[in-house]
């Protein structure tokens, strides 16, 4: 893997030193720390699908299923 030297702007020093302190404790290196947390945070977006139920498309069932919602409505719950 290559590596990269870096500088970084607008970092807030009090989260900065307080993450370098973790990393300190974990017995890690601040670039491989930084690295983790890089790769969690590109995970977790590519984890969350972009859906909207608004954007979801209606399914036809086919003739006689028009009221399937309702009908299974009275089963579970009565009617």
């Amino acid at each position: 893997m290559a590596e990269t030297q870096i500088s970084i702007r607008d970092v807030n020093k009090e989260v900065f030193n307080d993450f370098k302190a973790l990393a300190v404790k974990k017995h890690m290196k601040l670039g491989q720390a930084l690295t983790m947390v890089m790769m969690e945070f590109l995970n977790d977006e590519k984890e969350i699908p972009k859906k909207s139920l608004l954007k979801m498309k209606t399914s036809n069932w086919g003739n006689g299923t028009e009221n399937t919602s309702e009908e299974v409505d009275n089963i579970l719950y009565g009617g």
